[in-house]
C-alpha cells in the first residue's frame, strides 16, 4: 500500500519516538488502517444520495473517526478510555472545520444541497471526497498527536478533558490545508487502484 508522503513522515516520526516501545509492523499496521477508514468513510457518504440524508453521512465520519482511532490502539497495541477517544474524534474534526476555510465552505454546501431533491446526487460526489478527506487527515493528526503524547510523557495516556486541548494543540501546530491537500491526493490514489467505487 503506497502512503502519502505527510502521513508516512508521521509514522516515521512514531516509529522514531518510541523505538523501544513499539514495532515496525504495528506502526505499518496503523498506517493501512487510516487508508481503509478512510476509504470506508467515503463509502458510507453514498449514503447522501437520499435527500436530507448528508447529515447521516456528516455523522457516519465521527464514528468512523473514532473507529479509526480504535483500531489504530489496537494496531499499536495500546489503550486509551473509550470516552477520551470520542471526546478526541469530536474534538479533531471540529478542529478541522474550524482551520479550513474553503474545506468548511464545500461541507457546508454539500450538506444545504443534500436536502434538496433533485440536487442532492450533486452532494454525494463531494461527500464521498469530504468523507474520505476528513477522515485521512483525522488520522494522520491522530499520529502525530500520539507522537506529541510519548515524546511528553513515555506513554499514551490522557483523560477526556484534555482531548480537547490535545486535538486543538496538534491542528494548530499542523499545515491543515497541507494535509487535506494529501487527502485529496490520497483519495484520487485509492479511487485510480479501484479502492472506492
Amino acid at each position: 500500500m503506497a502512503y502519502q508522503h505527510l502521513l508516512v513522515q508521521a509514522l516515521k516520526e512514531l516509529e522514531r519516538t518510541t523505538k523501544d516501545y513499539l514495532r515496525k509492523e504495528q506502526i505499518e499496521a496503523a498506517g493501512a488502517t487510516i487508508t481503509t477508514c478512510s476509504a470506508i468513510a467515503a463509502a458510507s457518504s453514498v449514503v447522501s444520495l437520499i435527500p436530507g440524508a448528508t447529515v447521516v453521512a456528516n455523522a457516519a465520519w465521527v464514528a468512523a473517526i473514532w473507529g479509526m482511532y480504535i483500531k489504530i490502539n489496537k494496531d499499536l497495541g495500546i489503550s486509551i478510555k473509550e470516552n477520551a477517544l470520542k471526546s478526541l474524534a469530536s474534538a479533531v474534526l471540529t478542529n478541522i472545520l474550524a482551520t479550513a476555510g474553503a474545506y468548511i465552505a464545500l461541507f457546508l454546501a454539500a450538506t444545504a444541497i443534500g436536502f434538496i431533491p433533485g440536487l442532492n446526487v450533486l452532494a454525494t460526489p463531494l461527500s464521498v471526497i469530504l468523507g474520505y478527506i476528513t477522515v485521512y487527515a483525522s488520522g494522520l493528526l491522530y499520529i502525530k498527536l500520539l507522537t506529541k503524547l510519548f515524546k511528553a510523557h513515555s506513554s499514551f495516556e490522557f483523560s477526556e478533558s484534555a482531548a480537547k486541548t490535545l486535538a486543538k494543540s496538534v491542528v494548530a501546530e499542523n499545515n491543515i490545508s497541507e494535509i487535506l491537500n494529501e487527502g485529496r491526493s490520497a483519495y484520487r490514489s485509492d479511487k485510480k487502484d479501484g479502492k472506492i467505487n
